[in-house]
């Protein structure tokens, strides 16, 4: 497996500047590119496989340069949002179509594209055209044919985006399971802010042509840096308020940031603890799968907490009007 960096990549267009000044892929890993549709992340993805050139800036694999290099040369496999099968041919073909450009010897083809099949839970559908095969079986002879080449580097664009929601969730671990399995650096991108959480190692949150931050996902979502990546990851409460000797008081709850002037505090929902009290006017409420929603008034502040329903100190389906509110961790932007 290779260390992928690009080092002051830039790529421009009339109404959009992509600027990535350093981002490395370690050995191994599975970093995702997460953020909003046109924010470049799919850009930087067609750079690193060749199928963009940049402007200026370096791509480079275990420390040597590719920019000159087209795609069949940089030891890469992709897979596409919308699978790009071959749909006059089976999936053992399909699968076998790189090995096939390589010239490969037949009893090495049939050997590899087993192995791809196994390991992608297709076996015994080889013969099958991909008219015949639902989403997520086209979208795993997909992926079969990015690793059956044996690639240096994994890149997957949206492989997700087309399937339905529990499939995409079976899939999802299945590709984590096999990334883990063969130990090869992989490049993910994915608007979707729950799928970039479930199967990265770490997360680069991209915005208009930027990466905002780089980090584990847990401590993207607890320590954000910016206020956009903490409200593009999950529900999210930013209130702006004044401290006094760097604590925020709202109402009888004291928050010490050890900052002082205006401030932007940050806290996620599950981070406010419901008790018996009055703190705070419940607003809104709704009971959502194994949780529950509530949108809290605090001393002129509107925040969101969200409490699993074993949690609550009242009945889920009586809530009461106020209710005493802990805010258990926090910082500030």
């Amino acid at each position: 497996m290779v260390r992928v960096e690009l080092r002051g990549v830039v790529k421009e267009w009339e109404d959009f500047r992509l600027e990535i000044g350093e981002l490395a892929v370690k050995d191994g890993e599975f970093l995702t590119l997460l953020g909003p549709s046109g924010c470049g992340k799919t850009t930087t993805l067609r750079i690193i496989a060749g199928f963009e050139k940049p402007d200026r800036g370096e791509i480079l694999f275990d420390g040597r340069p590719v920019n000159d290099l087209p795609p069949y040369e940089r030891g890469i496999g992709i897979v596409f949002q919308d699978y790009a099968l071959f749909p006059h041919m089976t999936v053992f073909r399909n699968i076998a179509f790189g090995l096939e450009m390589k010239k490969l010897p037949k009893t090495e083809i049939e050997r590899k594209v087993r192995w791809a099949l196994e390991l992608v839970g297709l076996s015994g559908l080889e013969n099958r055209y991909p008219e015949q095969l639902s989403g997520g079986q086209q979208q795993r002879v997909a992926l079969a044919r990015a690793l059956v080449v044996e690639p240096d580097v994994l890149l997957l664009d949206e492989p997700l985006s087309n399937l339905d929601a529990k499939i995409r969730e079976r899939l999802r671990g299945e590709i984590k399971r096999i990334q883990r399995e063969l130990g090869i650096t992989t490049l993910y991108v994915t608007h979707d802010q729950e799928e970039a959480m479930a199967v990265s190692d770490r997360i680069a949150v991209m915005n208009f042509g930027r990466v905002e931050q780089v980090g584990k996902p847990l401590e993207l979502y607890y320590r954000p840096k910016t206020e956009f990546v903490a409200r593009f990851l999950g529900l999210s409460n930013i209130i702006e308020v004044e401290t006094t000797d760097g604590v925020v008081k709202l109402g009888n709850i004291e928050l010490k940031m050890g900052t002082k002037g205006r401030v932007k505090v940050f806290f996620r929902p599950e981070n406010v603890k419901i008790h018996r009290g009055s703190e705070a006017r419940v607003v809104d409420y709704e009971i959502l799968p194994g949780r529950v929603r509530l949108m809290l008034e605090l001393n002129g502040h509107t925040i969101i907490s969200e409490q699993p329903l074993t949690d609550l100190p009242f009945d889920p389906e009586r809530p009461p009007k106020r209710v005493g509110v802990k805010i258990v961790s926090f910082t500030h932007l």
